[in-house]
């Protein structure tokens, strides 16, 4: 493939905007892409500009959302344990069996945020 200026020499990039072959001398690294104008590095710079408000705005790129399994495991030891204060101050023995649920939710919780977190889904 030739550059499309100079017809004598070898192409090395193609332009990421309108997709013409490139030699050293006429490409133009834009840091998103090989650019063969100005005109093409400043299409885009925009295209790059719109792309990272377009994921910004969806939530693309940033931080996911948390794990449902994490609010879940929380949220059943948060009641286990509520279940097992009223258990105890109503009957005046303390209920073990509710708090030990309710701690291995919360186990549960924490285990499933740290393999979230382990795999890297929040970088």
């Amino acid at each position: 493939m030739q550059c499309f200026r100079h017809q004598e020499r070898a192409a090395i990039a193609v332009c990421q905007h309108c997709g013409k072959a490139t030699c050293a001398e006429c490409s133009d690294d834009t840091g998103q892409g090989i650019a063969c104008s100005q005109a093409c590095a400043a299409e885009i710079q925009e295209a790059y500009r719109l792309t990272t408000r377009l994921k910004q705005s969806f939530g693309i790129g940033l931080t996911p959302p948390m794990p449902a399994s994490v609010s879940m495991y929380a949220f059943f030891g948060v009641i286990l344990a509520a279940v097992g204060a009223y258990l105890s101050f109503s009957r005046d023995v303390f209920d073990y069996l509710s708090f030990a649920v309710a701690a291995v939710f919360f186990v549960m919780s924490w285990l499933s945020y740290k393999r979230f977190k382990d795999a890297c889904l929040i970088c």
